[in-house]
């Protein structure tokens, strides 16, 4: 009897030794977002059963800010409960109202899709959080697409008025809206609603020879109700005179922009994948990983996009663009 005991005891602690590792997923939006399914996909595919996944959803795009810190604090209080081994947390409202508050403790911290310097949000350097940056290509994006519009000397950069929009601002115009790079005057135009963005939109033939799409996920229409972020890029495109370009893989497609030099959640998923398996596995210290840069990006186009705008990719990008339909 003493024997079998001794023997369940044995199975049980190597069970238990055998368990895979907890990682929290923070994400900054909510699941049904494109940006979200796609680093989210990209970490399940490479930890796969590796760490056992749990998720919390600070969900920005839709609940007004006032709201985000009291569900912040829903969140660290289901840290606090469940005690995983390390949590992730997903672009900057994340980070912001969630991974500050760990900076500096026991547990590992890994961000992605950060816009914002992370020295903003952590004041001191904290040795148990590291990450991957997330820097959209802007001025490199607009400088390519020259190639597709000649005489191109002023472009237009619509965002929402979300934070993401207002860090990126900060980040490339500083206090500004409009930015000189070589032959090129760069509006950026952060819309106050659904109404705002139409009409931008619509009166940017006159002074304009392009339109990127920013972030447009937190648009609300006249009676404050959330816009789908399908029906806003759907609209874009089949009412805007200028040819539509964008900076992210989800803003791209047949009835969506044109496309552009743009940046994918997934990337960012995959990198930061690299990232917790040091650490879980290889049992490096957060703070000895140095951040790193989100990628250079890819060239990616809507075969059907270039066709309604009439546009044909030179010549000199071939085997260089990735083409969807």
């Amino acid at each position: 009897m003493t024997r079998h005991l001794a023997g369940l005891c044995l199975a049980f602690l190597f069970a238990c030794a055998q368990a895979a590792p907890t990682v929290m997923l923070v994400d900054s939006y909510h699941a049904g977002y494109a940006w979200s399914q796609a680093w989210r996909g990209a970490l399940v595919r490479t930890l796969g059963s590796s760490v056992q996944f749990v998720y919390a959803e600070l969900d920005s795009k839709r609940l007004p800010r006032d709201q985000l810190e009291p569900r912040a604090a829903q969140i660290l209080a289901q840290i606090q409960r469940q005690q995983p081994q390390l949590v992730l947390v997903a672009d900057d409202a994340a980070l912001r109202f969630v991974g500050t508050r760990l900076a500096g403790t026991r547990t590992p911290v890994v961000y992605l899709g950060i816009n914002q310097n992370p020295r903003h949000y952590l004041q001191d350097h904290a040795a148990n959080v590291t990450g991957v940056l997330e820097r959209p290509l802007i001025r490199r994006n607009i400088n390519l697409m020259r190639q597709l519009v000649p005489g191109m000397q002023r472009v237009l950069l619509l965002f929402d008025n979300d934070l993401t929009s207002e860090v990126i601002q900060e980040e490339l115009f500083g206090r500004a809206n409009t930015l000189q790079d070589g032959a090129v005057q760069i509006d950026l135009v952060r819309t106050i609603d659904y109404a705002d963005w139409q009409r931008q939109v619509s009166q940017a033939g006159s002074r304009y020879q392009a339109i990127w799409t920013g972030l447009y996920q937190t648009l609300r229409d006249s009676n404050g109700k959330l816009v789908p972020d399908s029906e806003v890029i759907a609209w874009t495109a089949a009412n805007s005179k200028l040819p539509l370009f964008a900076f992210w893989d989800f803003a791209i497609g047949p009835d969506k922009a044109i496309g552009g030099l743009v940046l994918s959640g997934s990337d960012q998923g995959s990198l930061a994948a690299g990232l917790v398996q040091q650490i879980l596995f290889q049992h490096r210290q957060p703070g000895s990983l140095f951040p790193l840069n989100g990628g250079s990006g890819r060239l990616l186009f809507s075969r059907r996009a270039l066709q309604r705008f009439g546009l044909a990719l030179p010549p000199a990008w071939v085997g260089q663009v990735q083409l969807i339909e």
